[in-house]
C-alpha cells in the first residue's frame, strides 16, 4: 500500500482480507465434511449432517470460488478503485444478514468488524482517496 493510503482505507483491508481467509478456512472444513460424509454414512452421523457429502463439497468449492472473486475486487479497493469500493459495501451488506442464520460470539464478533470495515470505507479521509 502506498504512503497515501489512508489508515481507515489500511485498517479496513485487513479486516475483510482476515475476514476472507475465515471464509476459505470454513470453505475447506465444509469440503473435507463432505468427503467424510460421503465416505461413511457413520461419519455423517458423527457430524449431525443433514445433507448429502455433495452439497457439503459444492457448497465449499463456491465459497471458494467467491472468495478468490472478492479477494481480486478487495486489491482493487486497496488500490483505490471507487466502484470496487461500492462492490465490496454491497457485499458486506449482504453478508451481514448471515449473522441472523445463527448466533454465535464468532459470528457476532464477524458482524461488528464488517461494521467497522464498511465506516471506515465511507470516511472523509476514505472518500477523498477514492476521489482521486
Amino acid at each position: 500500500m502506498s504512503s497515501t493510503t489512508p489508515t481507515s482505507v489500511k485498517i479496513s483491508f485487513w479486516i475483510l482480507l482476515i475476514s476472507l481467509v475465515l471464509d476459505a478456512v470454513t470453505a475447506i472444513v465444509f469440503i473435507t465434511s463432505g468427503f467424510a460424509t460421503a465416505a461413511s454414512p457413520e461419519a455423517a452421523i458423527a457430524l449431525g449432517a443433514n445433507a448429502g457429502g455433495g452439497v457439503y463439497i459444492a457448497t465449499g468449492v463456491v465459497t471458494l470460488i467467491l472468495v478468490a472473486i472478492e479477494l481480486i475486487i478487495l486489491w482493487k479497493m486497496r488500490a483505490g478503485r471507487n466502484w470496487a469500493r461500492i462492490v465490496i459495501t454491497i457485499l458486506e451488506i449482504l453478508a451481514l444478514g448471515s449473522v441472523f442464520a445463527g448466533f454465535s460470539l464468532l459470528g457476532i464478533l464477524g458482524f461488528f468488524l464488517s461494521i467497522v470495515a464498511l465506516v471506515l470505507l465511507w470516511v472523509p479521509a476514505s472518500n477523498n482517496y477514492f476521489r482521486r
